[in-house]
């Protein structure tokens, strides 16, 4: 026999009389289910090659076959290796021979004269018998699945429906069927042509390396399956060889001019290999790299789909879900579905390499990726990597991973890379990016502006065209940029703010307050004189240095200071940001439920942009600019803010019980009010099917616990808080006893006044001494009396409009009804 002998499946009966799958041999696995990914792409290839029309076309090969022909069988050949494939043409051939008319000529080659199959199994006689009858039975073709057609077939028995390997033929004779069956072409001439043959394989005998078959199993078992990464890179490989010339530059030390295919395949075994090797459990701890290999191409492929797919927005909508799942995560899609989205290309292979010879470059350091950078503050070259790896890169991650690489690969100075890092930082940090269709107008952004020939302050200088991100970032970003690049003193300004933990590149707040952003909006660029340079400086440094201040102070906790930031503001206007409808949000919170941070943060107000919300800006200025607030002692001087407004006549009531009683703002764990002309409630988290309660009649209760002597005879004062709109949060006193009857108040708050109840039992048949002190006092007897249901009727005061006289009336009736307690 000879070594690696070239053979098509037809020519290897000439060299052998029959070929049989040992029973030591898995079962057939390619036409099982769960192995559609398998299935079609060898399928696919073998189309492929049997309708390529190119003169200089080479046959498809398909690798060793290995085997060993069994004793006193001289010529029947027992397959340790190709079994699969064998059997796929094997079920090909006759496919082919029963569509174009040729069943006769095919089973006069694979048909002995005693109807048995050449081809055949032995790892169970229900195998060899359907390969027999396979073969040698007459099928009436139709339109149906070719799996019901044989099935149906007399011949068939239904016991052999239990087989696997049966089962998988049937599965994969369907699916030639569905891939072939539309070709016209004559295929099945092709496939058994000798002479200039369409597909081939190496056929080896290892008796003739001197090699026993037991020796092979051993080293063959201690072998696993091919992953999935392995199985990719494979087919990766024969794609990047099919690419035509040219390619960029790429040398390889035993070749100086190499094409894309040789140091493709060189690299990814050599040196890439040794980048990914010590993040090999990042992803999963299977001690390799394959997956976290994949989930790094797997992201260059979205890249250079989206690149590709630019202007289809249409094509990008729809396919949006195969790339990206939930929260950005790149989907894990089939090698056959990649290319059925083209996202197998020559450009994508060109960035591929790129990305992975930009990381890889002089190796590792300490088993790291080799940094660019020596500070990480605005891209972290690590954490991102490793992200991407794990499939966890936000959108975030990934705008900035791709805005790193794809900049470097520019080769800039130093000091233009860090400059571009800052402003895709402050974009993308600012900007807020929850959906693909989000992510994918913030990509498009980015690649446009790295493929500018200016750095990006000259860029953003010249009024560059931006879109993607958020617009007043945009802005943002180009007055900073004039800034920058004036003098030094203004980029220690710019950049000191920019870091702050809370703002984090984000300072329009500063551009408004030291009026910037209006000579800006006016000129269109900030080329002003010497004079006013120094002017604009020295406020913007000076609202910079205040607003830190009062940030350290609340960045994590407004609560720590008993919301005193949030009482000042609120002493010059109202700041609140808009829920909807009647909600509001005091931003006295930092919890992170209901999108608190991204949509009711001081951050999210100071953002420039809508009038509504520079009107609001306005009010915080007004505080840093009040002579009371002094930024070396924030605590005090915004104390002495809201007690200077607390004495105000012309803040209102709701303001002043805020800005007067921090409780208030503390009730409300998520910061979220409801306020409209006919109530103001405070809601203990976000809806009212959580307890709340109504702000005057809680103001009300903080007013009389400060001195509750005063409430003799009553006990006891407590809040009833609510958990619906049909009830009604109330504040109520109780402990007064009189005849043996006890009696309480209720104070309820309406949209004009209070209504201050007192109510015990029957009370209109109350002794003449409660009711003339009730009468005396204004009260009136009211309500409805159904006692059957628990309703009694009640004495009411509804004539008191403001806190401070529902809190003397009450004091008052106190006093009154205090020497007619029993106790």
């Amino acid at each position: 026999m000879n070594k690696g002998k070239s053979l098509t499946f037809f020519g290897l009966f000439d060299v052998v009389e029959a070929i049989e799958i040992p029973i030591l041999q898995r079962d057939y696995a390619q036409g099982r289910k769960e192995e559609l990914e398998v299935r079609t792409l060898f399928l696919k290839s073998l189309f492929q090659a049997l309708n390529n029309k190119d003169e200089s076309r080479q046959p498809l090969d398909l690798d060793f076959v290995y085997g060993n022909f069994e004793e006193g069988q001289s010529k029947a050949f027992s397959v340790l290796d190709g079994q699969q494939r064998l059997t796929t043409l094997f079920l090909l051939h006759w496919h082919l021979a029963m569509h174009h008319e040729h069943i006769e000529d095919f089973r006069s080659r694979f048909v002995t004269d005693d109807q048995r199959s050449r081809f055949t199994y032995k790892t169970r006689p229900s195998t060899t018998e359907f390969f027999d009858a396979l073969t040698s039975k007459d099928i009436e073709l139709s339109g149906a699945e070719m799996s019901k057609q044989i099935k149906n077939s007399q011949w068939f028995y239904l016991s052999w429906q239990q087989d696997p390997t049966v089962q998988a033929c049937l599965n994969m004779l369907d699916a030639i069927q569905a891939l072939f069956c539309q070709n016209d072409i004559d295929l099945y001439e092709r496939i058994i042509n000798n002479c200039e043959p369409y597909i081939t394989f190496q056929f080896l005998d290892l008796h003739s390396f001197g090699l026993s078959d037991e020796l092979y199993i051993k080293m063959n078992a201690r072998g696993k399956p091919l992953t999935i990464f392995e199985n990719f890179k494979a087919k990766l490989e024969q794609k990047i060889k099919s690419f035509e010339e040219p390619w960029p530059a790429y040398s390889l030390p035993f070749n100086k001019n190499a094409s894309g295919y040789d140091y493709f395949i060189h690299k990814v075994d050599t040196d890439w290999a040794d980048l990914f090797w010590p993040y090999r459990n990042v992803c999963s701890n299977d001690n390799t790299f394959d997956d976290e290999l994949m989930n790094f191409i797997r992201l260059v492929i979205a890249y250079q789909y989206l690149i590709d797919h630019r202007d289809s927005p249409i094509d990008l909508h729809v396919n949006s879900g195969e790339l990206f799942g939930r929260n950005g995560r790149l989907e894990a899609l089939t090698l056959s579905k990649y290319e059925e989205l083209d996202c197998l290309n020559k450009e994508f292979i060109v960035r591929l390499i790129s990305f992975l010879d930009l990381i890889s470059r002089d190796g590792l350091i300490d088993n790291q990726i080799h940094s660019y950078l020596e500070n990480d503050y605005h891209y972290s070259e690590y954490k991102t990597f490793k992200n991407v790896l794990k499939n966890d890169a936000s959108y975030d991650d990934k705008l900035r991973f791709y805005a790193f690489y794809n900049y470097v690969s520019k080769s800039p100075s130093d000091t233009e890379l860090n400059e571009w890092l800052r402003v895709v930082f402050n974009l993308t940090e600012n900007t807020i990016t929850n959906t693909s269709d989000e992510f994918y107008k913030a990509f498009f952004a980015i690649d446009k502006l790295c493929q500018s020939d200016k750095p990006i302050l000259e860029s953003l200088a010249a009024d560059v065209e931006i879109s993607g991100f958020a617009g007043a970032q945009i802005i943002e970003e180009k007055i900073k940029a004039h800034l920058l690049l004036k003098s030094n003193e203004w980029r220690e300004a710019i950049v000191s703010a920019e870091k702050h933990s809370f703002l984090k590149g984000q300072i329009g707040c500063l551009l408004n307050f030291s009026e910037i952003l209006t000579y800006y909006r006016e000129q269109k660029h900030c080329d002003w004189g010497v004079d006013k340079d120094s002017k604009y400086l020295e406020k913007f440094t000076r609202y910079s240095n205040a607003i830190q201040r009062v940030l350290n102070q609340i960045e994590n906790n407004s609560a720590s200071i008993d919301y005193l930031w949030e009482r000042a503001v609120l002493s010059k206007g109202e700041y609140f940001t808009d829920k909807r409808g009647d909600k509001y949000n005091m931003l006295s919170s930092r919890d992170t439920r209901n999108n608190i941070p991204r949509d009711h943060s001081w951050k999210r107000l100071l953002r420039f942009g809508t009038a509504s919300i520079e009107q609001k800006q306005s009010y915080v200025k007004a505080v840093l600019d009040d002579p009371l607030f002094n930024s070396n002692e924030v605590q005090t001087s915004l104390s002495a803010i809201c007690s200077n407004a607390i004495e105000s006549e012309e803040i209102e009531p709701w303001r002043k019980a805020l800005i007067k009683h921090e409780e208030l703002m503390r009730y409300c764990q998520q910061g979220f009010i409801e306020k409209n002309n006919s109530e103001f409630v405070l809601l203990g988290q976000s809806q009212r099917n959580h307890p709340h309660v109504e702000l005057y009649t809680k103001t009300l209760e903080l007013e009389l616990s400060l001195d509750e002597t005063l409430l003799t005879p009553f006990s006891s004062l407590w809040y009833v808080p609510v958990k619906s709109r049909e009830e009604s949060a109330h504040l109520k006193l109780s402990g007064f006893v009189h005849h043996g009857e006890r009696y309480y108040i209720e104070i309820h708050k309406t949209a004009g006044c209070f209504d201050i109840r007192v109510i015990g039992g029957e009370i209109e048949n109350a002794p003449d001494t409660l009711v003339s002190v009730l009468e005396s006092e204004g009260f009136e007897l009211s309500g409805l009396a159904l006692p059957s249901l628990g309703i009694y009727k009640y004495f009411s005061d509804k004539n008191q409009k403001s806190i401070n006289d529902a809190k003397s009336k009450i004091q008052k009736l106190c006093a009154s009804l205090k020497d007619l307690s029993d106790e």
